[in-house]
């Protein structure tokens, strides 16, 4: 678990007093990393999940340092209307990040009532209990840069040639019900919750959107989607011999932490910030030419790992998909080229000097899911 200590606590957080945090959704996979840095702060966190019984799931949660005196767990549910009401008592801030997370297993018509609908009331309900909670002063809930775009072709590229990049400013046009919904979802409940914080002024919303989220975190979080891409895709050579073209929009989970908790802090903070290091795809991860940009970043630090030798064709993949857990909607969009972002307000609002190396990413994951039994170390 150390490696969730890599980015280091800086001086506003520090210097910021003490304060009670209510951490929805605790066993998630962003979640972790922000508790440990919320106790490393010297802060008291309350953290909800829908069985705080479950002591094996939590064991890691429990085991850090701080948790014994000031981590403490309620039932939450997002769909139960009232169920945040105890957990929130009594807090200063609420990183809200409950969320329901399928990229790629969402049949026909499951994508309102399994991801949309859960999204929108967990966005009701905690916003509801916040305002009934005067100690409140400020809400930081974790949205997605798919609220912002589903491909890079969602809008035309600039007329005078220079680089597209998506900024706070843009919102997702493109995603429905049945073409990725969690995109749809993502969308709709980051919205209802600005029209919810624009009700009242007692409290103020900060939204953190975060690219494609890989790293090493603090539970096993076997059902996140970041680590069955490296356990059941990546890791057991499924891009080998050939990778398809499936673009990657990377940010560490450490750095998406240090996020939520200096947007927590800074006064000046406000509106959408964007999470997200660097464009990518599949195929310069896991490849094992070394005269490419990338040098196959995986295979660069663990040798035996078997790397992709070339891109494998869209049909291919599109007839494989379903077999690896990719959804076809998903396939679509992201096909090709990454979206890339400007993230030059985020890093000069909160001031978090720079971004970790992907190859720290990647390297610091595999070694974490090693330790948990996760993979076999080849």
């Amino acid at each position: 678990m150390a490696a969730t200590s890599v980015v280091p606590l800086l001086p506003l957080e520090t210097k910021h007093p003490s304060s009670t945090v209510l951490v929805t959704g605790c066993t998630g996979y962003i979640a972790g990393p922000t508790i440990e840095r919320l106790l490393r702060a010297g802060h008291t966190v309350h953290a909800t999940c829908r069985d705080p019984g479950n002591t094996e799931l939590l064991a890691r949660l429990v085991a850090l340092p701080g948790a014994d005196k000031r981590l403490k767990f309620y039932k939450a549910d997002l769909t139960h209307v009232g169920s945040f009401d105890e957990a929130v008592k009594g807090c200063d801030y609420v990183i809200h990040m409950a969320a329901p997370v399928t990229l790629g297993k969402v049949k026909p018509g499951e994508g309102k009532p399994k991801l949309i609908d859960p999204m929108l009331a967990g966005v009701d309900n905690v916003l509801s209990a916040v305002n009934r909670a005067p100690s409140v002063k400020r809400v930081v809930m974790t949205s997605s840069i798919s609220a912002i775009c589903t491909t890079a072709s969602d809008k035309p590229k600039p007329a005078d040639g220079s680089v597209l990049l998506y900024t706070e400013h843009d919102w997702n046009t493109t995603a429905t019900e049945d073409f990725i919904p969690y995109a749809r979802g993502k969308t709709l409940s980051e919205k209802r919750a600005w029209e919810l914080a624009g009700q009242q002024s007692r409290w103020d919303l900060i939204t953190v959107c975060p690219s494609i989220v890989m790293g090493p975190t603090v539970l096993a979080c076997d059902s996140s989607e970041s680590v069955g891409a490296v356990r059941d895709i990546l890791w057991p050579g499924l891009m080998w011999p050939a990778a398809g073209d499936i673009g990657l929009a990377l940010v560490d989970v450490r750095d998406v932490a240090a996020l939520h908790c200096l947007a927590m802090v800074t006064p000046a903070a406000k509106g959408r910030y964007i999470a997200h290091a660097k464009s990518t795809n599949f195929f310069n991860v896991t490849h094992g030419n070394h005269s490419y940009t990338l040098i196959g970043v995986v295979a660069s630090v663990f040798p035996k790992f078997w790397p992709a030798r070339s891109l494998a064709p869209y049909w291919l993949v599109w007839l494989l998909g379903p077999l690896l857990g990719i959804g076809r909607d998903m396939l679509r969009a992201l096909w090709g080229p990454a979206p890339d972002f400007d993230t030059r307000r985020t890093l000069s609002d909160l001031g978090l000097p720079g971004w970790l190396p992907e190859v720290d990413t990647w390297r610091d994951m595999i070694l974490d899911m090693e330790a948990k039994k996760q993979i076999k170390m080849k």
